[in-house]
């Protein structure tokens, strides 16, 4: 029988390995480009930073926010739910409380510090950068740590938790950029985030023992009046409809994994804000990482929205409540694009408003308003506008894009591939950092745009071919009806169209000739995979 140490550690490392094995990667690049940046002649200069920031800090930072994930159990559970987050399935082994509440706080501890030590060795940091040796590992170890504790305890009311960890990380925060305005040295630090460690653990251990035993407080009660209209809604009337029951199940299940993943890391990232002064490009930089926020972590929710199961984590196959449900694998389908639709437009409009309060209350708006009269100058007021209301309408549909073009891998049900694809979606994300910053670097945008073109051709084509052959199988099955088929093709050839229309008005340029904005417009929006999550969804529904 292994040890509670190794049987957790080997859950971890099953359930996880892709990612993990991602992010070791990841750091070996680093070290392998710093090398390279040490060698003499090496194109890419990452002590600059603009390319650090592409090239080491974004990544990395997505490595830690995909940590925080693993290690709070964070995707395997729906985060406003009133249970708690720690899996029921660790419950049935023959350990103790303490063991099943520190064995993941210690490899989680272990993990982000690992990660801090070879970010802090191994990466080409600028030399205008003072680096801390040891305090921000400390940090990330704190913030992982409350949050395994505030993410294991359950709650009275839904979505208590997300309030309570983004207050309580957020004011962790604060503290340290405070202590770090002050220049505090890395003993005060030290002194000011090691003791919270204990206080976490101490915390996460009674969470996990009143999971353990099935205790979740109802505060409904005393809150009669205020929840009556949001009190479950098959206490209250049946559903006139297994679509509209099914579209409950799936918001009650899921959807509001990526909002509350919003709530917690955005006040995080933004808080940086204080700490750049006025630094013009980190303060773009962090605005841009805000944006782009919702896109990355769209990438690790989607297999919650995509999953089955309430604890998304614990099955990969298709349980029979929903296989036996008396509705098509289209419909199924639907309803969870619907739950797409909803949890982008939920996430996107704390990103609405958490954003421009951060810029006004940390002064970064002189920099913000300086930078966008630079662009009008340059295009013009009207072009302005527009090219910024589509870069923030590109981020949004791409939140979107992200949460559903992986249903077809999610409905499968098919373990090896769900996770290798959280595998292959860190790798790709480092790998176009690294190879925007050096065709940037080397001055081949000029060469890059000469045979872009060609690139999105091949690629278009091969789009259009998957998306026949998926409307031939999904005909050839009968999954989808002849109106529904031609409706969905209308509908994508419609926004294509839309698209390329507002395309060709804001790139208004001989040098850009227009076949290349309807390639881009071809290729922004959705159609094989989205198309193919029915087919997925009867793969596993009858296997």
């Amino acid at each position: 029988m292994r040890s509670p140490a190794a049987a957790i550690a080997w859950s971890f490392r099953r359930r996880h390995r892709w990612g993990l094995m991602a992010i070791a990667a990841a750091v070996l690049w680093q070290a392998a480009l710093k090398l390279l940046t040490l060698a003499r002649g090496f194109p890419l200069h990452l002590d600059r930073e603009a390319s650090f920031a592409v090239v080491v800090s974004g990544p990395m930072s997505v490595a830690f926010m995909y940590l925080v994930a693993v290690f709070t159990f964070g995707l395997d559970g729906d985060l406003a739910a009133r249970e708690s987050l720690y899996p029921a399935r660790m419950f049935t082994r023959p350990v103790t409380t303490t063991a099943l509440a520190w064995w993941p706080m210690f490899y989680g501890t272990l993990a982000v510090m690992v990660l801090w030590t070879a970010t802090r060795l191994l990466a080409a940091w600028p030399a205008s950068i003072v680096v801390p040796a040891v305090w921000p590992g400390l940090l990330a170890v704190v913030q992982l740590a409350w949050a395994q504790a505030l993410m294991w305890m359950p709650y009275g009311l839904r979505g208590t938790r997300v309030l309570m960890a983004s207050l309580w990380l957020a004011s962790i925060d604060t503290i340290a950029i405070l202590a770090l305005y002050q220049k505090a040295s890395e003993p005060v630090m030290a002194a000011i985030l090691v003791p919270q460690i204990p206080l976490a653990y101490l915390l996460a251990r009674y969470a996990v023992a009143r999971a353990r035993r099935g205790d979740v407080p109802d505060w409904h009660g005393g809150f009669a009046r205020v929840m009556r209209s949001a009190a479950p809604r098959e206490q209250q009337e049946a559903f006139p409809s297994a679509a509209l029951a099914q579209a409950w199940f799936e918001r009650r299940r899921g959807g509001v994994s990526l909002p509350a993943w919003i709530a917690i890391l955005l006040p995080l990232e933004l808080s940086l804000l204080w700490a750049v002064g006025e630094s013009t490009t980190l303060v773009v930089e962090i605005l841009l990482a805000a944006l782009a926020t919702p896109m990355v972590i769209a990438t690790f929710t989607a297999t919650t929205v995509s999953g089955s199961s309430r604890e998304a984590g614990a099955s990969f196959g298709l349980p029979a409540f929903v296989a036996t449900r008396p509705m098509t694998s289209t419909q199924l389908v639907a309803a969870k694009l619907r739950l797409t639709v909803r949890s982008t437009i939920l996430a996107w409009l704390l990103v609405a408003v958490a954003v421009p309060i951060a810029i006004a209350l940390s002064g970064a708006s002189t920099i913000v308003a300086q930078r966008s009269r630079e662009v009008a100058d340059a295009v013009g007021t009207p072009r302005a506008v527009v090219f910024a209301l589509l870069v923030v309408a590109g981020f949004v549909a791409s939140t979107w894009k992200q949460l559903v073009q992986s249903l077809y891998i999610g409905l499968t049900g098919r373990e090896w591939l769900i996770k290798g694809s959280v595998f292959v979606a860190l790798t790709i994300l480092f790998l176009i950092a690294l190879t925007g910053d050096w065709i940037y670097e080397t001055g081949r945008v000029g060469a890059l745009f000469s045979t872009l073109p060609l690139i999105l051709s091949v690629l278009a084509a091969l789009k259009m071919i998957a998306a026949a052959w998926v409307a031939t199988r999904l005909y050839r099955d009968r999954l989808v009806s002849d109106r529904t088929l031609v409706a969905g093709a209308a509908g994508w050839s419609l926004a294509v169209f839309a698209l390329f229309g507002l395309l060709a008005w804001m790139f208004d340029s001989p040098h850009i000739p227009r076949y290349f904005l309807m390639l881009v417009a071809m290729l922004a929006i959705p159609l094989a995979r989205v198309s193919a999550a029915p087919l997925a969804l009867a793969w596993n529904r009858h296997r």
